[in-house]
């Protein structure tokens, strides 16, 4: 969205919220903007469409993330989907068809797969507590999802390469004590 565009979604939400004291000065709107920039204009426009309609009070730069996320995401599947997708891969590809079993299931219903173990999934013969871990793994990553997906595009590459920085550095410390530990035996 360039600042134009920013300038008329800053005037709807004042015109919206006349009493409420949003973005009095320049400095606040140049705030309002840095965060709200990497947005869709139409998809802001229509969020604050749906906040207006629904909220007696203005909103906040994350209540406007929040609901740009949910107007470009469509409706979040919910762990039963998922696990439908498993019972049908493990029904229709077996235990030996792990890669084509993967290929027919979303991104989060993977990563809860791999986590849980696909072939230990298959021949489990403890089918509740297999649901109970899978449903508990599909909602924590999920809610993770969400909350990355709030936060704006460089905030969430800075924060992979801090990630994986910090990873990276442990590995190197654990490494080094290692090596010094065994120089001592």
């Amino acid at each position: 969205m360039d600042y134009v565009q920013f300038a008329t979604i800053s005037s709807a939400i004042k015109a919206s919220y006349p009493s409420a004291n949003l973005m009095p000065d320049d400095q606040s709107k140049s705030v309002w903007y840095t965060m709200l920039a990497d947005l869709d204009y139409d998809t802001c426009l229509n969020a604050l469409k749906i906040h207006i309609s629904t909220n007696k009070y203005p909103p906040t730069i994350a209540d406007l993330r929040e609901k740009c996320s949910l107007v470009s995401e469509g409706e979040i599947d919910d762990w039963g989907k998922g696990w439908k997708q498993l019972e049908d891969a493990i029904r229709f590809k077996g235990m030996y068809r792990e890669d084509e079993a993967y290929e027919e299931m979303d991104e989060i219903t993977q990563q809860v797969v791999k986590r849980l173990g696909y072939k230990n999934l298959c021949v489990s013969e403890n089918v509740t507590a297999d649901r109970a871990n899978f449903r508990m793994i599909y909602e924590q990553i999920q809610e993770r999802k969400k909350k990355m997906d709030v936060l704006p595009k460089n905030l969430q590459v800075q924060l992979e390469q801090s990630k994986k920085a910090q990873i990276g550095v442990g590995e190197n410390e654990s490494m080094l004590h290692m090596r010094k530990r065994d120089c001592k035996i």
